[in-house]
């Protein structure tokens, strides 16, 4: 192979190996994309969209951002929706274990559903392990499809469709636990989609900070 030849593939492969990354890390912390053309909108729900070769972040005027697929579909909700979702969830859910000086972990455990907390532990723990065989399996995958694909498995989904009686046990799962590997970041994930909340968050225990802190911004108003 010809000097030049060899120039050409390592460039090629070093764009797609980036465009991977790029992809991998606006899908799975809902970051934007650096790889983009950038489209402004004046008025209506949608302010900007970055436009990626795989995925695009979504701007909304009432300060949502959302990275998803090119083959899914997304609409930004208008500030009134956004503001009456909150505000169901916050009507459905009461959050007397979280308090300024802390945790209250023993009325955290008397308000868990061991049946849910004990469904949701076997549903994420054999996604992760499914997870990992597929991996050993079939390597490209983590390249092809990347670490995000298992956020459209059945089994994360069937956590997420809980909804409201799923958000303390997986609290309870991520507060109790010594780890923070895939486990614990899909009960972060599930408890951020169902929660509804807004917020950047690239690790669990990010995740923990910003919702208690959400949670206790809720209590003072």
């Amino acid at each position: 192979m010809k000097k030049t030849t060899k120039i050409i593939v390592i460039v090629i492969v070093t764009l797609l190996i980036l465009l991977v990354i790029d992809t991998i890390q606006a899908k799975v912390f809902n970051n934007g994309i650096v790889i983009k053309i950038t489209e402004e909108y004046n008025g209506g729900t949608l302010t900007k969209l970055d436009k990626g070769v795989l995925v695009d972040t979504y701007f909304c005027s009432n300060g949502a951002k959302k990275t998803i697929f090119k083959w899914e579909n997304y609409t930004c909700p208008s500030s009134e929706t956004a503001e009456e979702n909150n505000s169901n969830k916050q009507n459905e859910i009461k959050w007397e274990e979280i308090t300024e000086d802390g945790i209250n972990e023993e009325l955290l455990l008397q308000n868990i559903n061991v049946d849910i907390l004990n469904q949701i532990g076997s549903e994420l723990q054999t996604l992760v392990d499914e997870a990992y065989a597929e991996e050993r399996a079939n390597p490209e995958i983590i390249v092809t499809e990347g670490w995000a694909r298992i956020l459209e498995y059945d089994r994360f989904k069937r956590v997420v469709d809980i909804g409201v009686p799923a958000m303390k046990p997986l609290y309870l799962i991520i507060y109790k636990s010594s780890n923070r590997g895939v486990y614990e970041y899909l009960c972060a994930y599930a408890l951020y989609q169902i929660s509804g909340y807004d917020f950047f968050w690239s690790t669990t225990d990010e995740f923990m900070e910003k919702f208690n802190e959400q949670i206790l911004k809720e209590k003072q108003n």
